[in-house]
C-alpha cells in the first residue's frame, strides 16, 4: 500500500546549488502530497585539516574545532530553515519540510546512503555535491551514491536545471515502466509535459563489404520491427501517466533510429528540445549483473551535466 504523501531526501551542503535543486523540486513536486527531509552531515573538521590528511589533536586545535562546530551547525541551520520557508512559500505544510542535522560517522557518501535507504522515495544531490569543480565533472560523493544506491531512486540535479518537460528513456523492460510509475507518483501533473523515448542503434556498414552482409533494405526492416515492438510499452505507460492525472495532449512518444549511443541520442534529444529532466530505469534489457548500472544510464551521469537525471533502482 503507497503513502498518502512522497517522502524525498534532499543532501544540503551550502553551495549555490542548494538554491537550484530548491527551485527545481518547487516546480515539480506537488506540495501537499509530499515530505521534504532537508539533511545535512557535517564534516569532523574545517577543509584545512582535511586536505593535511591531519586530525585536530592538540588542545588549541579542539578548543577551535568545537568553536567551528558550533558556528557550522548554526549557519546550516540558518540556511535550512530559509529554505524550508521556500517550501512553505508554494503551498507545502511546515511540518512537511524537515531539517536534520548529522554528524558525520563513515563519511559523507555512506552516510548518505545509509539514510537514503531509510524509506524514502526519492534522494536528491547535486551534480556538484562536495566534489566537482567543473560542469564536466561530477562530483566525487555524487559519483559514489550514484554507482552504489541501487534500489533506491536518486535525481542528480545539475545547474539551473530547465522545468516543465520530462525525457523518459524507454525499452520494453519492467525497469523502464518502474521509471515512468516513478515519474506518475512524483511530480504535480498540471505542471509538466512528458515524452517517452525510445532508441534503436543502427548497423555501422562503413567496414568493406559489410554493406553486403547487411544492405539496406534488411537494415531498414530491423528499425521498423523495433518500432512495432516497443508500441506495446509506449500504449501502458501512457495509460500510467493519464491515471495519475497527467493530460493526454501532454504526453507524447517518440522513436530514434540509427543511431551509435543510446545515451548520446536521449541527451541530444532532451538538449534540443529543452527537456530539462531525463529518467530511466537502473538497469534495461541489455544489462548484466556483473555492473551496478546500466551501460546508458552511467553514460548519462556523465553526459547530462546541466539536466536533472532520474536513475530509478
Amino acid at each position: 500500500m503507497e503513502r498518502e504523501r512522497n517522502k524525498i531526501l534532499v543532501a544540503v551542503d551550502g553551495s549555490e546549488q542548494t538554491n537550484d535543486i530548491i527551485d527545481y523540486l518547487s516546480g515539480m513536486v506537488p506540495a501537499m502530497k509530499t515530505e521534504i527531509v532537508l539533511f545535512h552531515i557535517m564534516a569532523r573538521a574545517p577543509d584545512f585539516f582535511l586536505d593535511r590528511e591531519k586530525e585536530p589533536q592538540l588542545p588549541g586545535d579542539l578548543d577551535h574545532l568545537k568553536r567551528w562546530e558550533i558556528d557550522r551547525e548554526k549557519q546550516i541551520r540558518n540556511l535550512m530553515r530559509g529554505l524550508r520557508s521556500r517550501f512553505v512559500e508554494i503551498g507545502m505544510p511546515e511540518y512537511s519540510a524537515v531539517i536534520s542535522i548529522q554528524k558525520v560517522k563513515e563519511g559523507i557518501a555512506r552516510d548518505l546512503l545509509r539514510e537514503g535507504r531509510q524509506g524514502y522515495d526519492a534522494v536528491v544531490v547535486g551534480r556538484g555535491y562536495l566534489g566537482a569543480r567543473t560542469a564536466l565533472t561530477l562530483g566525487s560523493v555524487a559519483g559514489k551514491v550514484a554507482a552504489k544506491f541501487g534500489t533506491v531512486n536518486l535525481w542528480l540535479v545539475g545547474g539551473s536545471t530547465g522545468r516543465g518537460k520530462i525525457l523518459v528513456g524507454m525499452d520494453a523492460s519492467e525497469p523502464a515502466l518502474r521509471a515512468v510509475r516513478h515519474v506518475a507518483r512524483m511530480i504535480n501533473p498540471a505542471n509538466q509535459h512528458i515524452l517517452l523515448v525510445h532508441v534503436v542503434r543502427g548497423i555501422s556498414v562503413s567496414a568493406v563489404e559489410k554493406e553486403k552482409i547487411f544492405p539496406d533494405e534488411y537494415r531498414r526492416r530491423l528499425l521498423d520491427e523495433a518500432a512495432n515492438q516497443i508500441k506495446p510499452s509506449f500504449d501502458r505507460a501512457f495509460e500510467i501517466l493519464v491515471s495519475a492525472g497527467i493530460r493526454p495532449e501532454r504526453i507524447a512518444t517518440k522513436v530514434i533510429s540509427g543511431v551509435a549511443s543510446r545515451a548520446g541520442a536521449i541527451f541530444d534529444e532532451a538538449m534540443r528540445e529543452g527537456y530539462g529532466t531525463v529518467v530511466v530505469g537502473r538497469k534495461g534489457l541489455s544489462d548484466t549483473e556483473e555492473f551496478d548500472m546500466g551501460r546508458v544510464t552511467g553514460k548519462l551521469v556523465q553526459y547530462s551535466s546541466e539536466l536533472a537525471l532520474w536513475i530509478v533502482g
